[in-house]
């Protein structure tokens, strides 16, 4: 029995309102199904968190999800959404809430384990960022040099053929 059970399952859920799954219908806006040892750290106290509270209404998301700045914005949004659902009931029904404690604690865990974002990534080419027109200078200067050349040999030729005549 203990084997069973310590299995790992996709932690899913699954609500209907009005016989409606709605996380059937929103299949394309929800996390993928990822089981508990699939997330970083799957051990540690704040993956349980994740586990324990984020699947009350949608699949379980991996960190990678988001970037840090993005969890700050997408973790106050869904303790709002669980505190209102707590209160009020509503399409998830009752929802368990979590202490602001807890809140810090899987934010911190979500942001540590976040997907890069392009301006974390390559600080090497933060100089190219910076500087666009470097890069069109080198695109448009053998451009410029035939064209530089074309013109001088056009001028010789045009300054020649008047001092002959």
């Amino acid at each position: 029995m203990i084997l069973i059970l310590s299995l790992p399952l996709p932690a899913t859920a699954s609500h209907t309102w009005s016989g409606i799954d709605l996380c059937e219908v929103h299949k394309d806006k929800l996390p993928p199904g990822l089981t508990v040892e699939s997330l970083p750290d799957s051990q540690s106290p704040e993956a349980s968190l994740l586990q324990r509270f984020c699947t009350q209404c949608h699949n379980l998301p991996g960190p990678d999800r988001h970037t840090a700045a993005e969890w700050r914005e997408v973790a106050s949004k869904m303790f709002l959404l669980m505190d209102v659902s707590h209160r009020f009931g509503g399409l998830m029904g009752r929802v368990e809430t979590m202490q602001k404690q807890e809140q810090e604690r899987l934010l911190a865990y979500l942001q540590h384990h976040a997907m890069q974002s392009i301006d974390q990534e390559a600080p090497a080419d933060i100089h190219r960022l910076n500087h666009p027109w470097l890069t069109r200078i080198w695109v448009l200067g053998p451009f410029l040099l035939l064209t530089g050349l074309g013109l001088l040999r056009w001028w010789r030729n045009r300054h020649t053929d008047k001092n002959h005549a």
